[in-house]
C-alpha cells in the first residue's frame, strides 16, 4: 500500500479491534456405568461414586443408572445431565426426587 508517506502506524494494530472469536463450548462428558439392578456392597460408597462420575457432567457416554439410593440422598449433582447415549435405569431407590431435568 501506498499513502505517499502520510501513513501512520496504528498503535493498537488493526486486528487487537477485532474481537476474538468464543470456541465453541465443549460439553462435559462423562463415563456410565454398566451395574444393571446389582446391589451395592456399601450404599454409602454408592452414593459418593455416582456424585464424582456424575458431578457437572452432561453428556454421559454408556449407562445412567441411579439404583439404590437412599432417602433424603441430594441428588443435585445430576442436575446437569443433558444427555444420555445409553439407557436410563431409576430402580430400587428411596429417594423422594431424582434431579434430573
Amino acid at each position: 500500500i501506498s499513502c505517499g508517506g502520510q501513513c501512520r502506524p496504528d498503535p493498537a494494530g488493526a486486528r487487537a479491534r477485532l474481537a476474538p472469536a468464543e470456541p465453541p463450548a465443549v460439553p462435559a462428558v462423562c463415563t456410565g456405568t454398566d451395574m444393571k439392578l446389582l446391589r451395592p456392597s456399601s450404599p454409602e460408597s454408592h452414593y459418593e461414586t455416582l456424585r464424582h462420575l456424575y458431578q457437572g457432567c452432561q453428556v454421559v457416554q454408556g449407562n445412567l443408572e441411579l439404583t439404590y439410593l437412599a432417602p433424603g440422598a441430594d441428588t443435585a449433582f445430576l442436575k446437569d445431565i443433558k444427555e444420555v447415549q445409553g439407557y436410563v435405569l431409576i430402580a430400587e431407590n428411596q429417594v423422594s426426587d431424582v434431579g434430573l431435568q
